[in-house]
């Protein structure tokens, strides 16, 4: 179940993890995996390497934004994670990206 908080933003919950399937874009193709691996693993040294597709292991498709902000690896979270505004789930980004 997604909830809604207040009629804003989906949000996945860690209980519906494991049934998420995230499409990260990688430099060697694009892989597909579980939110809750992505989340164990992280991007490794690559600040590039994001979240670009999101659903259902039942197919249905999710919106990126039902992703918890710190795990999509993105330039918005990269930026709130090194302002500490956000938790950084694999280490705080460095203050200068490639």
């Amino acid at each position: 179940m997604v909830s809604q908080a207040k009629g804003l933003e989906l949000m996945v919950t860690p209980a519906e993890y494991d049934d998420i399937v995230v499409t990260v874009a990688h430099p060697q193709g694009d892989m597909e995996t579980t939110l809750r691996c992505w989340i164990e693993t992280g991007p490794g040294p690559r600040p590039f390497v994001t979240i670009t597709a999101a659903r259902r292991a039942n197919g249905e498709p999710l919106p990126l934004e039902a992703i918890p902000l710190q795990y999509r690896n993105n330039l918005e979270s990269r930026r709130l994670q090194r302002l500490g505004l956000l938790p950084a789930p694999w280490g705080t980004p460095p203050d200068h990206e490639p």
